[in-house]
């Protein structure tokens, strides 16, 4: 997947400075902006799931530890008891997983405004280009 995504930029970048270089310098400024927004939500969010992920996993070996003593579980009506913890690790990695959607928000809003801001850039300039004749077939936009 990952040679994939970097050959299709590569060769979209490519395909883009051989049909117009002149419209495709113009929009690639918007490549360091996206690039910069993913890079920072992308830490702040990988911080974040991998508590979560710890919060989870001291959940799993907590209901793990329940389901193999289930008989003492039972015997000793600890259910109620033991459910209170395990709500209380969920209830963590809730919390946590609130903190995680403004970093989406951010994330996806952030990238979806540059990439619909570089199309409209990118028709705006291609057709004051075309009507000033740098551009010959309006394909080339």
């Amino acid at each position: 997947m990952i040679i994939q995504a970097v050959s299709t930029f590569v060769s979209a970048f490519v395909v883009a400075f051989t049909v117009q270089w002149k419209l495709t310098l113009i929009t690639i400024c918007v490549v360091p902006t996206i690039v910069v927004a993913v890079g920072i939500c992308v830490t702040l969010a990988t911080k974040l799931e991998s508590r979560q992920l710890e919060i989870y996993s001291t959940a799993g070996l907590l209901a793990e530890e329940v389901f193999s003593s289930i008989r003492t579980v039972h015997a000793f009506w600890l259910n109620p008891l033991l459910l209170g913890k395990f709500d209380k690790f969920l209830d963590e990695a809730m919390a946590i997983g609130m903190k995680l959607s403004p970093v989406f928000a951010v994330l996806f809003s952030t990238e979806f405004f540059c990439v619909y801001a570089a199309y409209g850039l990118a028709f705006w300039q291609g057709i004051r280009m075309y009507f000033s004749g740098e551009i010959r077939e309006s394909g080339d936009v």
